[in-house]
């Protein structure tokens, strides 16, 4: 505005946080870095060389934005944790959804790519999820910037721009659609595969992400197409993703690691097998292991665990095979790994935290206690604390464990001047194995003062990020391979 206000409206509150400054343009360079693959796409489409070239310029590409998805929905998902208040790290928002589906499309693609690279195969398959995982980071866009969801990692509301978006969407979609449908038939197979082959392994996890985006998708958009022709209200929320998407995610889980050991072309089942037994049997005594930790037994936590376990031994198998093998291990084999390896850790962390995790809502007055495991939180005492642009109730909370003084814990609840919108801000003790949680609610009115307060004990919550970390580095360890920065002419 010229001349600018003298007292503006503020920024918004939840923005006021340094992981949102950080989170949406990592989350954009993903959203355009996939454009780069949809160039190449339809670059190969309109030449009509659908060959092992674009595939190797693509693949660097694809992967960065892949690795820039990553650290921003690991980002977005970390800001969740500790600026709202409610303890959750993923909520199956539509915004969470928005950047959730290109990202599972990216990594169908990075893994397409590699057969239509190294094999020559699945090249009508590649450039269709090129072309798709485009498609859907414009509909992220649209979901995110038009208005047309109420959600807290949605800002803006200007059905002008939300018009143009779609418009652009159809567009888009509409003619690469059929630029497909016109080249993709001439495209050359790359050869018969047998059943069990390194590239069936891929196809079928690379089919089954496009499955749970789907999936996805459709918990997504459904609400927004029933309200859109006034059939009223719908909700849909984290029990249909958990009830469809989780069952999706574990075979593709579970084939990481035969389709790390499988050869390519065709592999022989007893060779397969003998492979494998090392990982089957370490998953195997680890779910008996958790199994037993509780007396009823918990199936879903021996399951994440022991998929956990199949993909770290099965990654170690890998390791020691390719070491044995003379020859340089180029950065790409590492960073193949490293990246599994982070899959295999954000599984511990989501396992454990789901699983066993603890949650005390309860009101306290001064020098009241609860008692979470063998932690104790005591509420010492809360005061009125300003702030640059806001009034706060701070709490005194002293955590100890085992009667040994641990950590003294300050959650605040916060009211903004400009837009008196309350805001939590959570106090976390955050360590290696777990995380001691503490939010502070309103006041209570009664005999004596007394506020709400909930307190959270979330083991190996942190191992989500850890997990992610790795993923990004292992991202960016395989786009250094050399073999990516051979000049055009070697490549054609």
């Amino acid at each position: 505005m010229l001349p600018a206000a003298p007292d503006g409206r503020d920024l918004n509150p939840l923005l006021q946080d340094p992981g949102l400054v950080i989170h949406p343009p990592m989350l954009y360079m993903g959203y355009v870095g996939f454009s780069v693959a949809f160039a190449f796409a339809l670059s190969a489409l309109l030449s009509g060389r659908m060959d092992a070239a674009w595939a190797r310029w693509s693949r660097p590409w694809t992967v960065v934005a892949w690795v820039f998805m990553t650290a921003g929905i690991a980002l977005g998902s970390w800001w969740a944790y500790y600026e709202l208040g409610w303890g959750g790290w993923w909520f199956w928002d539509p915004v969470e959804n928005a950047s959730l589906m290109p990202w599972l499309f990216g990594t169908a693609l990075i893994h397409a790519l590699m057969v239509t690279d190294k094999r020559g195969g699945f090249k009508a398959w590649s450039v269709l999820l090129a072309i798709g995982a485009f498609s859907l980071s414009l509909l992220g866009t649209f979901l995110v910037r038009s208005g047309v969801l109420t959600s807290v990692h949605a800002f803006a509301a200007d059905p002008r721009r939300g018009v143009f978006i779609l418009i652009f969407l159809a567009l888009v979609v509409g003619i690469s659609l059929t630029l497909f449908a016109w080249r993709a038939p001439k495209a050359t197979l790359g050869g018969k595969i047998g059943l069990v082959s390194r590239e069936s392994m891929l196809l079928t996890n690379s089919v089954l992400l496009v499955v749970a985006t789907g999936a996805v998708l459709l918990g997504t958009v459904y609400p927004l197409i029933v309200d859109a022709l006034n059939l009223g209200k719908l909700s849909v929320g984290a029990p249909y993703f958990n009830a469809v998407f989780v069952p999706l995610m574990v075979p593709v889980v579970f084939l990481m690691v035969p389709g790390g050991i499988a050869h390519w072309r065709e592999a022989r089942w007893k060779s397969l097998g003998l492979a494998m037994r090392i990982p089957a049997l370490a998953a195997v005594l680890v779910a008996g292991f958790i199994w037993g930790l509780t007396e009823k037994g918990n199936w879903l936590s021996a399951m994440g665990m022991a998929l956990a376990t199949w993909v770290l031994v099965g990654l170690l198998v890998q390791i020691v095979d390719r070491i044995q093998k003379p020859g340089r291990i180029p950065p790409s084999f590492w960073g193949m790994h490293l990246a599994h390896l982070g899959i295999a850790v954000v599984v511990v962390g989501i396992t454990l935290v789901k699983g066993y995790e603890v949650e005390r809502d309860v009101r306290m007055g001064l020098n009241d206690t609860v008692s979470i495991e063998n932690y104790t939180f005591e509420l010492v005492g809360v005061s009125n604390v300003d702030g640059p642009n806001y009034k706060a109730l701070r709490g005194e909370i002293k955590v100890t464990q085992n009667n040994q003084f641990l950590e003294t814990l300050h959650p605040e609840k916060r009211k903004y001047f400009s837009s008196a919108m309350p805001m939590t801000e959570a106090a976390i003790d955050s360590g290696l194995f777990r995380d001691l949680y503490v939010s502070l609610g309103e006041s209570i009115e009664g005999d004596k003062p007394q506020w709400s307060v909930r307190v959270f004990y979330k083991p190996f919550v942190s191992w989500l990020w850890y997990g992610a970390i790795l993923m990004v580095l292992g991202g960016l360890l395989a786009v250094s391979d050399r073999r990516y920065r051979k000049s055009a002419d070697s490549l054609s």
